[in-house]
């Protein structure tokens, strides 16, 4: 559960920073660039807590 947080806190300061920095730059790349980052970074805390949540018995060894 620690995890869960920590990593939904970490993505919330990503796409908070980023979000940020590309509303200042303001050019139009960039914008794609971090929606695109953003959107890894949040499939990925998905993937993240998925994984968590639903260990696979054959990757601890206690399934056959």
């Amino acid at each position: 559960m620690d995890n869960i947080v920590a990593g939904i806190f970490g993505v919330g300061i990503l796409l908070a920073f980023i979000g940020g920095l590309a509303q200042s730059i303001g050019a139009l790349p960039f914008f794609i660039i971090v929606a695109v980052v953003g959107l890894m970074a949040v499939y990925d805390l998905y993937e993240t807590i998925r994984d968590d949540r639903n260990p696979d018995p054959k990757e601890n060894g206690n399934g056959g």
